[in-house]
């Protein structure tokens, strides 16, 4: 249908099409996913549901232990649902390899500086590598898959023409991932900050945060991914579901910075942020041909 058509669809095929898209979304879903990340799925809201009340409850200490329980889970929902997808073991390889890297890079940070400013990790997240708390890397792992799928979604129409399509098309990709990655930033660090999870040596623009950090963090996942590429047949990703982790970290960081943590400020920028990312991508997602 040529696009100058578009919005003479009467309103019930427009209804027709929309609920074929998602039908064809659960049924992706349902082919997407097992019994084990369907799982870990509801282990990992359950763990987000009681984050914020853990504080309230039991402290400092509790709140350490469930998040680091809901992000090490998040991890493990997300190399299960690579791992019917693209195979276990390609699936705990680029586990490792972004484990690996995203360590690196939060090392060279710390000690150096190099892409996000200064900074230090406090005592409050333990355990520690050379001054790099275990769960961050594991933190870069539960999301960057799920950014890689905003990505991914969001070029599927890309107008790119061979021979460039190739590199283009993945650089595209990369710097979509990267940005979707860094939008869901705009929540969290804030928010470990003002839990005393890590300092900044300068107080920047955004509630205190340098602005460099933000380039930092897309510039690392644009890279990571665009590497990434190169291992893994991103054609087989299991978008679906990896947008729902996505869209579902957006909603619950929403709700908790803006109502049980007294961050409203970030929350409203998060909310915008993921939002347009979550947005582009299902749009692209519901309407894709089947």
């Amino acid at each position: 249908m040529p696009v100058s058509e578009h919005r003479h669809v009467p309103f019930r095929s427009r209804s027709v099409s929309s609920f074929s898209g998602v039908f064809n979304l659960l049924c992706e879903l349902r082919l997407q996913t097992t019994i084990v990340s369907r799982f870990l799925f509801l282990v990992w809201l359950l763990l987000m549901v009681l984050t914020p009340h853990s504080l309230r409850m039991g402290g400092p200490e509790t709140l350490v232990l469930v998040l680091s329980l809901a992000v090490a889970v998040q991890a493990s929902l997300i190399i299960s649902l690579l791992s019917a997808a693209i195979s276990g073991p390609v699936a705990i390889a680029v586990g490792v390899s972004v484990l690996a890297a995203t360590w690196l890079i939060e090392y060279s940070g710390v000690h150096t500086g190099l892409l996000f400013g200064h900074y230090h990790y406090t005592n409050a997240l333990r355990p520690q590598l050379a001054s790099v708390p275990v769960l961050v890397p594991a933190a870069w792992l539960m999301m960057l898959p799920p950014s890689w799928a905003v990505g991914a979604a969001v070029a599927s129409r890309a107008t790119l023409t061979p021979p460039a399509r190739g590199w283009l098309n993945a650089l595209f990709v990369s710097l979509v991932s990267g940005f979707a990655f860094t939008a869901w930033d705009l929540f969290l660090d804030p928010q470990m900050v003002a839990w005393g999870f890590w300092q900044w040596q300068t107080s920047g623009l955004y509630f205190g945060i340098p602005l460099v950090n933000f380039v930092g963090w897309a510039v690392a996942a644009a890279a990571i991914t665009f590497l990434a590429m190169r291992i893994v047949p991103f054609n087989r990703l299991p978008v679906e579901s990896l947008a729902i982790v996505y869209t579902t970290t957006w909603l619950l960081e929403t709700v908790g910075l803006g109502f049980y943590f007294d961050l409203p400020g970030p929350a409203a920028a998060g909310f915008l942020g993921m939002g347009i990312f979550a947005a582009m991508a299902w749009r692209r997602l519901l309407d894709r041909p089947q």
